[in-house]
This record gives C-alpha cells, sequence and structure tokens, in this order.
C-alpha cells in the first residue's frame, strides 16, 4: 500500500492496527509460550515433574516473585502502548515520535520475555537433578512444537 492511501486510514483503524501487532508480536509470543505461570507449558511441566513439598515451596517462592516483576513490565507496556497510540494521534505517520514510542515498546516486550526466560530458568535450578530432564523436555517440545 502507498504512503499516500495509508494515510487516508482512519486514524482509529491505524493506532488499532499499529498497537494491536505490536501487542500480539512483542508480548503475545513470550506470554503464551513461556509464561511458566499462565500458560500450557506451565500445566505440562506440573503433569511431567513429580514434584515433592520442598521443590513446590521453592517454586511457588520464585512464581510470587516473577508475579510481580511481570506485573511491573506489563505496566511499563501498558503506559509504552499508550504512548504510542498517542504519538499515531497527533501524527498519523512515522515520526520521530512514533519512532521513539515505539521504541518503547520494543523494551517493554524484550524485557518481558527475557524475565520469563530468566524465570524459566529458575525454576529448573528449583527442582531436583532427577526432575531437570522432564522439565527441560517439556520446555524444549514447548518451545520447538508451539512456537509460531
Amino acid at each position: 500500500m502507498a504512503i499516500g492511501t495509508a494515510m487516508r486510514l482512519p486514524l482509529a483503524t491505524l493506532a488499532g492496527a499499529v498497537i494491536g501487532v505490536v501487542c500480539a508480536l512483542g508480548i503475545g509470543w513470550g506470554w503464551h509460550y513461556l509464561n511458566p505461570g499462565h500458560s500450557d507449558l506451565h500445566e505440562r511441566l506440573h503433569a511431567v515433574v513429580p514434584l515433592d513439598n520442598s521443590e513446590k515451596d521453592i517454586l511457588q517462592a520464585k512464581e510470587q516473585l516473577f508475579a510481580t516483576r511481570r506485573g511491573e513490565i506489563e505496566a511499563r507496556l501498558r503506559i509504552a502502548n499508550r504512548q504510542l497510540a498517542d504519538a499515531i494521534a497527533a501524527d498519523p505517520r512515522w515520526s520521530p515520535q512514533v519512532e521513539a514510542a515505539s521504541r518503547e515498546v520494543e523494551r517493554a516486550a524484550g524485557d518481558l520475555q527475557r524475565i520469563t526466560l530468566e524465570h524459566v530458568f529458575e525454576m529448573r535450578a528449583g527442582l531436583k537433578p532427577d526432575h531437570r530432564a522432564a522439565y527441560d523436555k517439556a520446555l524444549l517440545d514447548a518451545l520447538r512444537n508451539d512456537s509460531p
């Protein structure tokens, strides 16, 4: 589509499309496929790894810390998305303000993916060595088979 055609799109449509794509790409993959707090991966891990009470306690504490960190980054991501929407509303074309807001969305989404991966490895470290192989297999299967 030519730039002139894109500029004729209603502002709400353009802003919605940009924000939707950024959110879907930025957090969709990381959240759905790696978030051990509320994903199929988490359920698979619990199904294949027979946790004892000690492991459950360790992992529960790690999950609570992760939930706090995740919430902070998700708040940053919501703010960044609003800033992106405001930049597009002010000037519905690729501008320095849209570029800056887009980069902040990317940073927040990247941070969310990074802390999720860190959490995956922290959870693994909380398992007994003989449970780690099952955890690793479930994780790798999920990443290889479920990733877009």
